[in-house]
């Protein structure tokens, strides 16, 4: 007990302390979205992204550069001198890299891993000065930030070389399939107006006018027959002029009826009257004459119209589906075209959009748990702890040592006891010579019997 006291003391004295700083990673492994990209990651998926990520903290680029910052490999704790100048005595060529060694004991000493049930990365740095473990912490932080940016820049900058490398090829194709299609309009006479075909359009137009046409003709009709009814207050034939005409008329002779009975059917003025009276008729009679002539030629006019729409319309319907197998294969050439030019729409836009990624650091990474200086070593245990870890261990090593020795005793003597009762078997019946000699006694365990053999146990 006393020793494995003593030997736990010395073990605490004697002993490299070890000041361990821990630190939590916060990791959105999706990324800040600053430019709209597509994200159908699942869960799988985004537990895969974090275990790449934490293969990265631990990559050998990541603690290359944390031992070139902090100068690492000129450090004792991570190159000792009895393991550098192991190598100090042959030549040159046989010289171990004192950045080999650091990287080495560094790997060492980091451990991190990742919560079951979060994107949180902990990652745990042991040296033998708290300062050290802090100012390691740290840079291992910021260096895995940097190579996170580092490889989302080299992978957007990879994406973009591709996909320019590709536009060059699908623009190409966009400007031949649009040459094929001019082509093919040339060769068969299809002309376009305002995006689309002149005969369909054409077609369009002339259908448009029959149909304004044919009803411009039935209204025509209609009020021709009106007129050609008779009387003048048809609706056909009301007019500005015929209505002042009727005004005129209507006043003159409500005067004309007033003086037949004031001065007579003879009076000079009555007859005067009776004049004027007649001319207002005369000239009404007159303006619905020319007004039945006017919408009679208007009429004949609009059914030569009529008539030539048709004639032109027949005619554009027989071009147009003679054109039919021309058009069929020119929406084809048309489909291809626009297909082509969507992908080289779409892969425009991404080469953009991975170009500007390559300025802008994605990378979501947030330290929730900065790392401290710890206030006490976590190994070896305190001198406390050590002695009563050592007593307790040399108690029962002690224990273990006097139990087997009282077993190892116990079972000495029981051997011995069946060599006393050999012997005297012996001596009653003499020596033979397939029972060994008393004189082998010496040379094995019956040398620790004494000569003379107890009486008590001498048999009857």
């Amino acid at each position: 007990m006393f020793v494995g006291l003593v030997l736990g003391i010395i073990f605490t004295s004697v002993s490299s302390p070890r000041y361990t700083v821990t630190s939590k990673i916060l990791l959105d492994p999706s990324g800040l979205q600053i430019v709209s990209t597509p994200n159908n990651d699942i869960r799988q998926t985004l537990l895969l992204k974090i275990d790449s990520m934490l293969q990265t903290l631990h990559s050998r680029n990541v603690l290359e550069r944390v031992i070139s910052r902090l100068d690492l490999d000129n450090d004792k704790e991570f190159v000792p001198l009895s393991k550098s100048s192991l190598f100090n005595f042959g030549s040159d060529d046989h010289m171990v890299n004192p950045v080999a060694i650091a990287l080495n004991s560094l790997k060492k000493k980091i451990t991190a891993r990742r919560d079951e049930r979060s994107f949180v990365l902990i990652m745990s740095v042991w040296t033998e000065d708290p300062e050290k473990s802090v100012k390691i912490s740290k840079a291992m932080i910021e260096e895995f930030r940097s190579e996170l940016s580092a490889s989302a820049s080299e992978a957007a900058k990879q994406m973009t070389e591709s996909l320019i490398s590709r536009l060059g090829k699908l623009k190409d194709e966009v400007n031949s399939s649009e040459a094929l299609i001019e082509n093919f309009r040339r060769e068969n006479s299809l002309r376009l107006s305002q995006g689309e075909l002149s005969s369909n359009r054409s077609v369009t137009q002339v259908d448009k006018q029959l149909s304004d046409a044919k009803e411009r003709l039935f209204n025509l009709q209609s009020r021709f027959k009106q007129m050609s009814s008779g009387g003048l207050d048809n609706a056909a034939l009301q007019s500005t002029t015929i209505a002042s005409l009727r005004e005129q008329y209507a006043l003159l002779k409500q005067l004309v009826d007033t003086e037949v009975l004031t001065y007579g059917e003879k009076h000079p003025r009555l007859i005067a009257a009776k004049a004027s009276l007649q001319s207002l008729e005369i000239q009404i009679a007159n303006e619905v004459t020319r007004l039945k002539r006017a919408t009679k030629d208007e009429l004949v006019q609009i059914q030569s119209v009529v008539k030539q729409l048709k004639k032109e319309s027949i005619d554009l319907s027989q071009d147009l589906f003679s054109e039919n197998d021309a058009q069929i294969r020119l929406r084809e050439l048309t489909r291809q075209a626009t297909a082509k030019s969507s992908v080289y729409e779409e892969f425009l836009a991404r080469a953009r959009l991975a170009e500007e990624r390559q300025r802008i650091d994605p990378t979501d990474l947030r330290v929730i748990s900065a790392p401290i200086a710890p206030i006490k070593r976590n190994w070896p245990p305190s001198g406390l702890k050590a002695a009563l870890f050592g007593s307790i261990l040399g108690l029962v090593l002690g224990s273990l040592v006097v139990l087997g020795f009282g077993i190892s005793v116990d079972v000495r003597g029981e051997s011995l006891a069946s060599s006393h009762t050999y012997n005297t078997d012996y001596l009653e019946e003499g020596p033979s010579l397939d029972t060994p000699s008393w004189s082998t006694k010496k040379h094995s365990l019956l040398c620790y019997l004494p000569d003379e053999i107890p009486r008590s146990r001498s048999p009857l």
